[in-house]
């Protein structure tokens, strides 16, 4: 005949807390270091900007890219990281800098997409890569953003690199919407309007 099983007993109440304990200090600890090290990612990162700027000063492009670049690997989410290697990576227009660009400002636009500094950098490179349309809309995306004209009008411009006249018009209604005095705005408006006069046939 087997022996009847035995019962165990949940330990009480004193001697669980006391056993969760060690268990939530451990816990904690982890967590504590976590964000101790995003904290100092986070700084070191800000640091290699700052080293970035200070050779931009000296007038050293590329060590700013590769300090830029250190950054961006250490804190991906650093817009001020990714807008400034975007930048200068335009800027120092080596061989595949523009692709490079337009690569890093579509990853910090899933993180910042309304930022207008990355829509720029990123028009800029989609400009340099004949993506006329994309930068179309990256421009008049930080138009609105950032209320400066300017950027309507550099929209205005990849319009006419597509032949899209209409679409043409409407950045540059939109640039004197922002600033009536805009004269590229408006003197590229004029011409438009002459250039469609032009075309119109003779009755």
């Amino acid at each position: 005949m087997k022996p009847p099983a035995q019962r165990v007993d949940a330990p009480p109440a004193a001697q669980r807390a006391s056993l969760a304990g060690p268990a939530r200090r451990a816990s904690l600890a982890a967590a504590s270091l976590a964000i101790a090290g995003a904290l100092f990612h986070g700084s070191v990162a800000s640091a290699l900007v700052t080293r970035g700027d200070d050779a931009l000063r000296a007038g050293d492009v590329g060590s700013a890219v590769r300090y830029y670049a250190r950054s961006v690997r250490l804190d991906s989410r650093s817009v001020a990281a990714y807008d400034r290697l975007a930048f200068y990576l335009l800027m120092r227009r080596q061989p595949g800098d523009a692709a490079r660009a337009y690569a890093l400002t579509g990853s910090a636009l899933r993180i910042a997409p309304d930022d207008a500094a990355l829509l720029v950098d990123r028009g800029f490179a989609a400009q340099r890569l004949a993506r006329w349309r994309d930068a179309e809309l990256c421009f008049a995306r930080a138009a609105r953003r950032s209320g400066d004209p300017r950027y309507a009008h550099l929209a205005a411009r990849m319009a006419q690199r597509r032949g899209d006249r209409a679409a043409m018009r409407n950045h540059l209604l939109a640039a004197l919407a922002l600033d009536g005095r805009y004269s590229p705005a408006r003197v590229l408006l004029r011409r438009l309007g002459a250039l469609r006069a032009a075309r119109r046939p003779q009755r």
